[in-house]
């Protein structure tokens, strides 16, 4: 009896522990869990639909150029140093001339001759002209004067009312009178050739004014001028240096005629047009943003070294362009739409852009949504949320399913 009583404790303790090892193994199986995520409020405002560039565009100048030798030289100065501004025309830089500014000097000399030489033949021209005109009508008036003579004594002599000796006298004046227009009419013919010679003198003339033109040239060719208003960007040469034709001495930039050129994936080709608002960031100014509008698309895709596949765009510096640097690299976003006050969620907590899930009552619960304009980082939501709504982000979460225990934490454990 009193080994039976001393048993009960015992069993009733093995039972204790016995429940104790199987209940709680089978109560941590049988709990419902809860999964941290983190999420977001559903918010109203403003929702762009944007491109981005693939990457950074280069801040480059409408007029520029690698301004070149015209001539062979040596170079005796840089009136323009870098970073100085010039106006059209001015000089940059200057080769050694002084040969080729004996050379124009000699082709005006030349000229000068040549003018002379025209001068004296035109004169020559018009004296001669004058002297067998004169020539010319005194002969003719000699000749009509003796053949009036000539006739009247050959009447005369047919009526024997003439001497024979003054009829000779009057048939020979004739004549000499004859002979004397037909020389006066042969000088004339020297006009063709004095008129020939004023000709030879005008040609030559220009051919001189030619070799004056091309001397001028030479010698302008060793001074190089700017061929636009700009900024002297670099110098390439040094004083004393030889250059041949076509070498670059310097580049001429203009910083007031600046513009963005930036490549875009193929992809968005239909979507981006000539006049759209684009948003543009520069390292120099990290916190600003600039506004441009597309100014140009090329018209051809380009095939890069990586086999990938871009279409550049030029984007119209709109504002502060003083704060652009030719050279300077930008990040370019085109915005193709836009709209204010409108229900958006961050892209990144829809699936697929389907569907998403919000937290009520402590569990995550599916939405279907419909989406309109958006981009990377926020989407339109026209359908499926409301404002205020808990949404969550962490979506990439296995266990997120729908109808699980949520718990919204600022961060997720690592």
């Amino acid at each position: 009896m009193a080994n039976q009583r001393s048993l009960g404790p015992k069993i009733i303790g093995w039972l204790i522990v016995l429940v104790v090892v199987l209940g709680v193994p089978a109560f941590l199986l049988t709990r419902e869990k809860t999964i941290e995520v983190t999420a977001a409020p559903v918010e109203r405002g403003r929702v762009e639909q944007t491109i981005t560039a693939i990457a950074s565009g280069t801040v480059k100048a409408t007029s520029t150029s690698l301004v070149a030798a015209g001539a062979m030289g040596t170079i005796m100065a840089f009136p323009s140093e870098e970073g100085d501004t010039v106006a059209k025309g001015d000089v940059l830089v200057e080769l050694r001339h002084s040969e080729l500014d004996a050379q124009v000097r000699l082709a005006e000399a030349n000229l000068k001759v040549g003018e002379s030489r025209l001068l004296q033949a035109t004169l020559g021209k018009n004296i001669s002209s004058k002297v067998s005109s004169t020539r010319v009508a005194q002969a003719r008036a000699q000749y009509d004067q003796a053949k009036k003579d000539y006739e009247q004594a050959k009447t005369l002599m047919d009526k024997n009312s003439i001497a024979r000796n003054l009829f000779d006298k009057a048939e020979t004046a004739f004549k000499v009178a004859e002979e004397a227009l037909a020389a006066a009419l042969a000088s004339e013919g020297e006009n063709a050739v004095r008129d020939e010679e004023v000709i030879m003198a005008q040609a030559n003339i220009e051919q001189l004014k030619a070799a004056v033109e091309v001397a001028e040239a030479m010698r302008d060719n060793a001074i190089v001028k700017a061929p636009f208003d700009g900024v002297v960007a670099k110098t390439m040469r040094e004083v004393g240096e030889a250059v041949t034709i076509g070498m670059p001495l310097l580049q001429l930039v203009n910083p007031s005629d600046i513009y963005i050129e930036a490549p875009f994936d193929e992809a968005n080709a239909s979507q981006i047009k000539v006049g759209q608002k684009v948003r543009i960031n520069i390292d120099a100014y990290r916190e600003q943003d600039f506004y441009g509008t597309v100014d140009f698309i090329s018209p051809v895709v380009s095939l890069n070294p990586d086999l990938s596949r871009t279409l550049n765009v030029q984007v119209k510096i709109e504002q502060d362009k003083d704060k652009f640097i030719t050279g300077m690299s930008a990040d370019v976003i085109i915005l193709v739409d836009e709209k204010d006050d409108v229900i958006f969620a961050p892209t990144e907590s829809l699936i697929r852009q389907e569907f998403a899930y919000v937290v009520e009552g402590g569990r995550a619960v599916r939405r279907d949504v419909t989406t309109g304009v958006g981009n990377w980082n926020t989407i339109e939501i026209t359908e499926g949320l409301e404002e205020g709504d808990q949404l969550i982000t962490s979506v990439s979460l296995a266990a997120l399913k729908e109808g699980v225990k949520v718990k919204v934490v600022e961060k997720l454990a690592t």
